[in-house]
């Protein structure tokens, strides 16, 4: 008896608490990411993710798209020191430090010891 009021106790928490949490794989990853920066401009997952099922990985192109040419990219992080985006790598894959379901991260850091806040 008492295991069977317990397991029901649980499954009332845990229905009440996702009850409050905003669905879809944004929420899932864990909170607010990058995903979750592009719903607050109205993209939705379509924006990036241009086709159903969406694959894990964005091309790049999609980033432009919307961000501008690469140029234009490092012209706005221009005031950087280090400029991320004007790195000996090139036009260096958006993906490789942003990410939109997790955590980003400094993947020049890898390499340097430089530390910025990778949106």
């Amino acid at each position: 008896m008492t295991f069977k009021i317990l397991t029901a106790a649980a499954a009332l928490l845990w229905l009440w608490g996702t009850a409050f949490l905003p669905p879809g794989p944004v929420w899932a990853a864990g909170g607010a990411r990058l995903a979750e920066r592009h719903k607050g401009h109205k993209i939705d997952c379509s924006g990036c993710h241009k086709e159903n099922p969406p694959k894990q990985k964005v091309p790049m192109a999609a980033c432009l798209g919307c961000h501008g040419d690469y140029g234009k990219v490092a012209a706005r992080t221009g005031r950087l020191d280090p400029n991320p985006h004007d790195s000996h790598l090139g036009a260096y894959d958006c993906g490789k430090c942003h990410h939109a379901h997790r955590a980003s991260e400094n993947a020049c850091a890898a390499c340097h010891s430089i530390e910025m806040k990778v949106p």
